[in-house]
């Protein structure tokens, strides 16, 4: 065997060492996290890795057909996240004191309650 292919073969098993590491603390965040945001974090996380563990194995193949697979992944990871955000944010309309639901689908409106008044 040539030194290149030794060279190459140790830093593979390097980088999947450290991937795997990264996998397993972000399950390991899923799993513990107190609050939604934490989970969320771990999710975007296990992701992540996901898509380097893919376009990894790409590079390592020379081959591009797993393009479509990242890019599915990468979005639903980017709406997860917005919705996850979205769910969590404070309402920043000042009408809506008090209520603890600040999605509008769940929202009640105030304008058919000042109606029936």
């Amino acid at each position: 065997m040539s030194a290149a292919v030794v060279v190459m073969g140790i830093g593979i098993a390097l980088v999947l060492a450290l991937l795997g590491a990264a996998l397993a603390l972000a399950v390991y965040r899923i799993v513990r996290g107190p609050t939604i945001l934490d989970r969320m974090i771990g999710s975007d996380m296990v992701l992540t890795t996901v898509l380097v563990v893919i376009a990894a194995a790409m590079v390592v193949r020379r081959d591009l057909t797993g393009i479509p697979v990242l890019v599915v992944i990468a979005a639903t990871s980017v709406f997860a996240t917005i919705a996850v955000a979205r769910a969590v944010t404070p309402s920043s309309d000042p009408s809506d004191e008090g209520r603890t639901v600040t999605t509008p689908e769940r929202a009640e409106e105030p304008a058919a309650e000042q109606e029936q008044s």
